[in-house]
């Protein structure tokens, strides 16, 4: 049935003994441009913590817009706590709302209470430091941007 064929593999293999399989799987350095594709992508690797370490901590002025579309402003504080958490604090009217958040691929995502209604916000770096994002506590959503100070 298979005879044939193994007997056949068997006798590739063992006319070019050792010598043929090293040449055969032999580890050769890449060409120079798939050299150069690689040190690239290494680089942009090492880069990548620099795109998010643009999430700082500090004082934001807040521009918003509520679900029903009405304007509002405020301040925001952002601190980070322990084990990779951050701290938020929003001050905007007469309400101070409190946050808990943390920081992945690049995004910002905090929970939130307000009015005894939880609430969820997600932001997004920009290239000069202000977090742009869109929030909500089950009411429809809301627009948010925060200008470092």
């Amino acid at each position: 049935m298979g005879g044939g064929v193994a007997s056949g593999k068997r006798r590739a293999c063992s006319g070019g003994g050792a010598a043929s399989l090293s040449a055969a799987f032999s580890f050769r350095e890449p060409p120079l441009p798939l050299r150069r594709v690689l040190l690239l992508a290494l680089g942009l690797i090492a880069l990548a913590p620099a795109a998010f370490a643009q999430l700082r901590e500090g004082r934001y002025a807040v521009e918003g817009q509520n679900p029903d579309g009405t304007p509002y402003d405020g301040e925001f504080e952002l601190r980070e706590g322990p084990n990779g958490a951050w701290l938020a604090r929003w001050l905007v009217g007469n309400a101070q709302i409190i946050g808990l958040g943390l920081i992945q691929s690049g995004m910002l995502a905090i929970s939130f209470v307000v009015d005894n209604r939880p609430g969820v916000a997600i932001y997004g770096v920009e290239p000069d430091g202000s977090l742009r994002g869109t929030w909500t506590t089950g009411g429809g959503l809301g627009t948010e941007t925060l200008k470092p100070q």
